[in-house]
């Protein structure tokens, strides 16, 4: 019982560590590297220690490290999570490989590598904020607000846009660091300015670029600009670590019930 509990250290302090970093995420857009060089040796020295004294096995942090640094990896090629985040994938795999609850009462076996299951439940949870996104716009529509003004549209990307944009006014965009330009200024064949959504913007853009290239068209921008307002991806990572024991219990009374 004693070492169920020392167990538990280590799931507080990433805990608190993601949270603080997911903080400081949303307000700035970025997390210091003074961070994860406060936060990496301690977790390093607290899975030594859960080593050392036989709390858990080699086989499950290096599976753990290694699905961290794959899924770390892979995120970071295709760009849509920044540093921070995979930061915070591979401090989660390489500090709390796995928690007390995650061994299988019955079987006796281990469950998944913590960081696969809060990687897979954060990208569950993401999928709440483009319907919040949504529900927000049809407010606007409701108003009678314009919000694809300028823009030669189909109804289906009208539909995408709808769950994943804001309109606000250009001055906001400039103010926060949690929204991200959807739309550009282009010149046709004939010089004339038009404007041109952009989808999939990847984190680590550069987002003054692409506010400066609004700023220079004012004619264009003067009813708002099309952003997609974002929530960090460390976010998302807290709230499925913090909400991980309370499934992984739930999975494993489920199986006990359904063995008997």
């Amino acid at each position: 019982m004693q070492q169920q509990l020392l167990m538990w250290i280590p799931f507080i302090f990433t805990l608190s560590v993601l949270t603080f970093a997911s903080v400081l995420d949303f307000k700035k857009r970025t997390v210091p590297n003074w961070v994860w060089l406060f936060a990496y040796p301690i977790g390093c020295i607290m899975t030594l220690t859960e080593l050392a004294i036989n709390l858990i096995d080699v086989q499950t942090v290096l599976v753990s490290f290694g699905v961290s640094l794959l899924l770390g990896a892979v995120l970071l090629y295709t760009g849509f999570y920044g540093g921070a985040d995979i930061k915070a994938l591979v401090f989660i795999g390489l500090t709390t490989p796995t928690l007390p609850l995650m061994l299988n009462p019955v079987l006796n076996v281990p469950a998944l590598p913590l960081v696969l299951v809060v990687f897979c439940n954060s990208a569950i949870l993401s999928m709440i904020w483009p319907l919040s996104i949504f529900i927000l716009n049809l407010k606007d529509i409701v108003k009678g607000k314009q919000l694809f003004d300028g823009l030669n549209l189909t109804i289906r990307e009208k539909i995408l846009l709808l769950f994943t944009t804001r309109r606000i006014p250009i001055d906001e965009l400039e103010k926060s660091p949690r929204y991200f330009p959807a739309e550009e200024v282009v010149l046709q064949e004939d010089g004339k300015p038009t404007k041109k959504v952009l989808y999939l913007m990847k984190a680590e853009t550069n987002l003054s670029k692409h506010v400066n290239n609004l700023k220079e068209h004012p004619e264009l921008c003067k009813k708002g600009v099309l952003t997609s307002p974002t929530i960090p991806s460390i976010t998302f990572f807290t709230i499925a670590l913090t909400t991980a024991p309370i499934g992984t219990l739930l999975f494993w009374i489920i199986t006990f019930l359904g063995i008997i």
